[in-house]
């Protein structure tokens, strides 16, 4: 059977349990819809379809296709199985800039402005990781995880720092954000994580053979012909494009990078041709399905996206280590 029908099969496969998952996060909520009443044409439930249901698993969806994108490219770059978004300091960039934005009541008085420095914090935080790492025009990468680290508590000392000045009205809005929500996601964010996500997966994939050669090391690249800083650097600003569009949107959700490109080695294949479409469905499978509990087990309640994903991710993350060990 050759690479692109087993491709082929398994995109198939985890495209048939994404729709499965869309239509069960747009069937239940806090509010029962009922699909009869949007077919026999009542306004009422097809508003709650069109304007919060389904732009919420669309946002869902992108979402944690972009942090699964991002945690497969990240890995493959540094050939670490525990790179990841949100160790590499992409998200606590973000974070600090949203917290920033916060304290200084930035977020009452310009209306979304922390999306648009959350983004900005995660590229910033990004290139400063990425200058930290060079040595002799060489991007070590060893030095890119004590680099992102090292910036994730710089970052949490001035989120702390930001949270105690901020006012009580606009501390918890902030926490929401910190915690992981797709409260209130419309289709606006849908468009724009769409057209940020797009481009940066269609690079992505252009480049993937000579992404698939750095798994094997630097040096074996180069023998091979690949420009290994020229696709390091556009593998991380992809990366980091994908992860600071996703940040501003939904804010923290970590481990979604961590686990699925895992998961989806584990079911398939390492080849990163074959990792990165596939991360990128399963991570809207996962993104969507934990949206769906954080809303619908506690009653008129939401709980925080992040902590689904973390619960899953820790005790992976764990294994990890001591399989490394």
């Amino acid at each position: 059977m050759g690479v692109e029908t087993r491709l082929s099969r398994a995109a198939l496969l985890l495209g048939a349990i994404l729709l499965i998952a869309l239509a069960l996060g747009v069937s239940f909520g806090a509010t029962p819809l009922s699909w009869s009443d949007i077919l026999r044409g009542d306004e009422t439930s097809r508003a709650i379809l069109m304007r919060i249901r389904l732009p919420r698993v669309v946002v869902a969806a992108l979402v944690g296709a972009a942090l699964a994108i991002a945690g497969a490219t990240f890995q493959t770059l540094l050939r670490n199985p525990l790179a990841d978004p949100f160790i590499l300091g992409v998200s606590g960039g973000a974070a600090c800039a949203a917290a920033l934005a916060t304290a200084f009541g930035l977020a009452q008085r310009v209306p979304g402005i922390v999306p648009a420095v959350a983004f900005a914090g995660a590229c910033l935080s990004t290139l400063a990781v990425f200058v930290l790492a060079r040595r002799r025009d060489h991007t070590d990468p060893t030095r890119l995880l004590l680099s992102g680290l090292v910036l994730n508590a710089f970052f949490s000392a001035i989120i702390l720092i930001s949270f105690s000045l901020s006012r009580q009205s606009d501390l918890t809005a902030a926490l929401r954000w910190m915690m992981g929500s797709l409260f209130a996601a419309s289709w606006t964010e849908a468009v724009i994580l769409g057209v940020l996500l797009v481009p940066a997966f269609a690079a992505l994939v252009w480049f993937a053979g000579d992404l698939r050669m750095l798994a094997f090391g630097e040096e074996d690249a180069r023998s091979r012909g690949v420009e290994v800083e020229r696709v390091k650097l556009v593998g991380f600003a992809c990366a980091s494009i994908v992860t600071g569009a996703a940040v501003a949107v939904s804010g923290i959700i970590g481990f979604v990078g961590l686990l699925v490109p895992h998961l989806i080695r584990l079911a398939w294949r390492r080849d990163f041709r074959f990792t990165l479409p596939l991360s990128a469905i399963g991570g809207a499978i996962l993104l969507v399905l934990a949206d769906l509990l954080s809303r619908s087990i506690v009653a008129n309640s939401e709980l925080p996206i992040g902590a689904f994903t973390a619960l899953l991710g820790v005790p992976f993350f764990i294994s990890l280590l001591r399989r490394a060990a």
